[in-house]
């Protein structure tokens, strides 16, 4: 694995706990008062989770071809 995938292995898995640690913020304080708000401000970061999560997976995969 070169140092620069593990680099951007590195930032993506940043943006992903970034993304999670806004979830549970808007999980804690959002959805009590209003689930349906919740609903569409949640929807963002998941689906950037998604892409970013597809982004590990064709790097992992990419490795695995290599190896």
């Amino acid at each position: 694995m070169t140092t620069e995938t593990v680099d951007r292995l590195r930032v993506t898995m940043q943006q992903m706990e970034k993304l999670i640690r806004a979830l549970d913020d808007l999980r804690d304080n959002v959805l009590p008062e209003n689930p349906q708000l919740f609903a569409a401000m949640a929807e963002a970061p998941l689906d950037d989770l998604s892409r970013l999560l597809a982004e590990v997976q064709a790097c992992l995969s990419g490795l695995a071809s290599v190896a």
